[in-house]
């Protein structure tokens, strides 16, 4: 039938006044209005969803960074969900049947609430005198026949159900009610989809472990014991190492009072390398006039806090968002193949040793620049396809084209096609939304016909949608510049 089946989006951060799907009313963010752009994503998904012919829904899946908590407080970030879940979940006009949320590093929390409170109705449920250590991954394959809301293995956001629960008591237009007992599963850091046949495999990763700062403390671990290995083989391993650290630097801090508002601005300044310099030698002054070094003149110590200081924020700032010239550096390729030999190991134990399936593709979302290629990777049969579905925010100031967002759609026989929304265009051109596929000139798919048949970029809903983009981009890349400016 070559329908869709899956819808994925990342990188929405709702909350975050820099992201194209929160409104911005002057300079404060607006919870209780869904931004331009956000309303016409959702109409562009509706027209395409709208032409399945069966009545099964798709499953849309989450792939991290969707609430914005890094950098936003929960209230703001939890009332856009809301906002985006009555344009999609309205009762009697819900495009989806199933949600999966998979957290990335800005929503990390989410996953630590939700495995806590998994593991607390675990061990009430099982009074056994020696404790379970405490899971940090999900099984991958979620919607491999375990339907059973009640099975051990089933993880849900406690948040996120509580707000959806309370959005009915809510004193809202019937129009924008949404639907009845909206289950949202938790599959964290991978989610597996396997084809009927079982010989194709989709992995969905948020994508922070292809980048080594994101497990910079196993890295500490193998320096200090001497251990040639930079990053486990295990993905339990890797996220009980790195947890906390990606929880307190990229899911806590930003939500530290005036701290928290601090934090935002060097995030800000560090995606900018100008006013990072800029920053970090104001910082330096300020603080070698404060703290004298006995016997140290002011212009020695600054010069020293400002070597120390471009040494700290060299290692968790620039990275993958900070290459303009393409789609994926040659550090994150490494870290990316790397992440999958973990991932292969997951899938081997998880499926009892059952062959790897020979066609595998990888998605993720993280850098904010929307790909597709082709990798060999070493342990797996095939070349990998890889999908990068892009971000929703502007947060530099300077516009690439590299960065944009997009989404991934796929059908029954996991057959993909990137349709991308939009691009960081910064000349006057206006960037339109097109289909892409991974053999897109070599062998054209029947879904990906099919979808590029119902993409009509100079018309509704899709010009419309192109024109809101453009305007909005340049938009937020103004305000930014202006915020930097009078830090």
């Amino acid at each position: 039938m070559n329908e869709i089946r899956y819808v994925c989006l990342s990188d929405m951060h709702l909350g975050e006044e820099d992201s194209l799907l929160t409104e911005v009313n002057g300079n404060n963010v607006d919870p209780l209005k869904a931004s331009a752009v956000m309303v016409h994503l959702a109409e562009c998904l509706r027209e395409l969803i709208s032409k399945n012919e069966g009545p099964e829904k798709p499953t849309l899946i989450l792939n991290g960074d969707i609430l914005e908590l890094a950098l936003s407080e929960y209230n703001t970030s939890a009332m856009i969900f809301e906002r985006f879940m009555e344009l999609v979940m309205a009762k009697g006009r819900e495009l989806f049947d199933k949600i999966i949320y998979i957290p990335g590093n800005h929503d990390h929390h989410l996953w630590e609430m939700a495995r806590e409170t998994q593991y607390v109705e675990y061990i009430y449920r099982h009074p056994n005198i020696n404790l379970d250590l405490p899971w940090h991954k999900t099984e991958m394959f979620l919607l491999e026949g375990k339907e059973n809301d009640s099975n051990e293995n089933q993880v849900t956001s406690y948040f996120l159900d509580r707000i959806l629960k309370r959005h009915a008591k809510l004193d809202i237009k019937d129009n924008y009610r949404l639907r009845d007992n909206i289950l949202i599963k938790i599959a964290y850091p991978n989610l597996g989809i396997l084809s009927e046949s079982k010989e194709k495999c989709v992995i969905i990763h948020h994508g922070h472990f292809v980048e080594s700062k994101y497990y910079i403390m196993s890295k500490l671990k193998a320096d200090l014991l001497n251990i040639d290995c930079e990053m486990p083989s295990d993905i339990q391993l890797i996220e009980s190492e790195n947890f906390a650290w990606i929880d307190f630097l990229w899911s806590a801090l930003g939500r530290s009072g005036e701290v928290g508002a601090l934090t935002e601005s060097l995030y800000e300044h560090m995606l900018d390398e100008g006013q990072m310099n800029l920053l970090i030698s104001k910082v330096a002054k300020n603080l070698s006039k404060k703290y004298d070094l006995i016997g140290w003149p002011d212009l020695v110590e600054e010069k020293i806090l400002k070597s120390a200081l471009e040494f700290v924020f060299s290692r968790i700032s620039g990275g993958e968002r900070s290459l303009k010239d393409m789609p994926l550096g040659q550090q994150t390729e490494k870290g990316m193949a790397q992440y999958l030999m973990a991932v292969r190991n997951q899938i081997i134990n998880e499926r009892q040793g059952a062959p790897l399936p020979s066609e595998m593709a990888f998605v993720f979302g993280h850098t904010h620049k929307p790909f597709l290629e082709e990798f060999n990777i070493e342990g797996f049969r095939m070349p990998v396809a890889v999908y990068n579905t892009g971000g929703w925010v502007v947060d530099k100031v300077k516009r690439e084209d590299v960065f944009g967002g997009a989404v991934l759609l796929m059908d029954e026989n996991l057959d993909a096609c990137l349709l991308e929304m939009y691009r960081e265009y910064d000349g006057p051109e206006s960037h339109r939304v097109g289909v892409r596929h991974m053999h897109d000139g070599i062998t054209q798919s029947p879904f990906y016909k099919r979808i590029t048949n119902l993409v009509h970029s100079d018309e509704k809903p899709w010009l419309q949608f192109s024109n809101i983009a453009h305007l909005d981009v340049k938009n937020r890349a103004d305000k930014l510049d202006v915020r930097i400016k009078n830090l």
